[in-house]
């Protein structure tokens, strides 16, 4: 049976893990009344470090969307901008950006459990989307793929590239 990618991709099922794991880790804290706080770095270190990363995740999240939506309809493989440090920034955004940022405003040692656990269902689930875009594109995702690091942003590789040339 052929599985069918959606335009969300794997996005829905990441975000229902996520959560189902959120809640189940909130009970078991609340239940038990744990308080894994980071007591040994100052609250307004961790402030500072959780704004930053919000703010890089956030600057990798909004271009993400913008090609997203703006590329839908053409049928070629985007390979500029956010996409030329890294094959899935919104997957990227969130998981290495802005949840362990919020967490860390959060001031909670174990939740940053949620990151780690997103990260390894992210890499059980992107294997169908990445193979996806295999079969689409070919040699030419191949190429992409062995160019581009999966979900860690290779910043020196930045490409820039004006979305607008990209019209369907």
């Amino acid at each position: 049976m052929k599985k069918i990618i959606s335009l969300l991709g794997i996005g829905p099922k990441l975000v229902l893990s996520t959560f189902l794991f959120s809640f189940l880790l909130e009970t078991v804290i609340g239940h038990y009344h744990f308080e894994f706080t980071f007591k040994f770095i100052p609250y307004y270190l961790l402030a500072i470090i959780g704004t930053l990363l919000i703010i890089v995740g956030v600057l990798l999240l909004v271009p993400s969307f913008i090609a997203i939506s703006k590329l839908r309809k053409v049928d070629s493989l985007y390979t500029k901008g956010v996409y030329s440090i890294c094959r899935h920034p919104l997957y990227s955004s969130w998981i290495i950006f802005i949840v362990p940022g919020m967490i860390l405003l959060l001031n909670s040692l174990i939740l940053l459990t949620i990151p780690l656990v997103m990260y390894f269902i992210f890499m059980i689930l992107i294997k169908d989307e990445e193979t996806f875009l295999l079969n689409k594109y070919g040699d030419q995702y191949h190429e992409y793929k062995n160019q581009v690091g999966l979900i860690f942003p290779m910043i020196w590789k930045y490409k820039n590239e004006h979305l607008s040339q990209h019209k369907p």
